[in-house]
């Protein structure tokens, strides 16, 4: 019985629900800033866009905080099994996030790397914007391929429990 306690497989059972609450509650917050980069004040009035770049910037900050604790969690408890569960081995989706996950995180050094550079809110934010339409990318392919086949597992581990 304590190899069974200390498998992957009752690992990422008996933490999935916690995951996917995470997974659920970042993906509200990735849209909420979505939502807040819609924004775009009239004439060009700059004075503003320092403004909402201060606002977003601090919503940003927290969320990708979280996000990359969220990823760490991931890359060990989900994507083991995503790689086996799903097609594709080294071109599937889990390897693929994982290499999202990198170049979202190279956006994300530069955007913080012209925020402390000084550079223009706007270049500041064009820099956000990309690193959220990563993740934006990276949620949605989750969502499509790794949630459904993790559901599926669950289920069936739930239906031999039974």
């Amino acid at each position: 019985m304590p190899q069974a306690v200390n498998s992957p497989l009752y690992e990422l059972y008996m933490r999935y629900d916690q995951w996917k609450e995470g997974h659920d509650a970042l993906y509200d917050r990735l849209l909420e800033l979505c939502r807040l980069m819609r924004w775009n004040p009239g004439n060009f009035d700059y004075p503003f866009w320092e403004i909402h770049h201060r606002g977003v910037h601090e919503k940003f900050v927290a969320f990708m905080d979280d996000w990359q604790k969220h990823l760490s969690k991931e890359k060990q408890i989900i994507y083991p099994f995503a790689k086996t569960a799903i097609c594709g081995g080294k071109i599937g989706p889990a390897a693929v996030l994982e290499q999202e996950d990198a170049i979202a995180r190279q956006f994300y050094e530069a955007y913080l790397t012209a925020v402390a550079g000084g550079e223009s809110p706007e270049d500041c934010l064009s820099r956000l914007l990309q690193v959220l339409m990563i993740i934006t990318e990276h949620f949605r392919v989750e969502n499509e391929t790794i949630v459904p086949a993790a559901e599926r597992l669950m289920d069936s581990i739930e239906y031999i429990g039974s």
